[in-house]
């Protein structure tokens, strides 16, 4: 269950990253991004607890947390600049 977990978290991440690079076109409305944000904070709260309690999946768990962070950031820097830009 912990394994299909982390997939999802690690396919949303891919998605969005590559959203991010390749722009695919799709526009977020508001409820997408409040889901995607909220998305990004579990899968990094819940990553960074497992691989502190649990060396079982590490490397995966690891990949999650990279990866999650990474959108993150990417998230919160966009939606800085769209409200600067107005």
């Amino acid at each position: 269950m912990k394994k299909l977990l982390f997939l999802f978290f690690l396919c949303v991440n891919v998605f969005y990253i590559a959203h991010a690079l390749l722009d695919f076109g799709l526009r977020f409305s508001i409820e997408w991004n409040i889901l995607l944000g909220s998305l990004f904070v579990i899968s990094l709260v819940y990553s960074s607890i497992h691989l502190l309690r649990s060396k079982k999946h590490s490397l995966l768990s690891v990949a999650v947390l990279s990866l999650s962070l990474a959108s993150l950031g990417w998230f919160t820097f966009m939606n800085f600049l769209s409200i600067i830009m107005g």
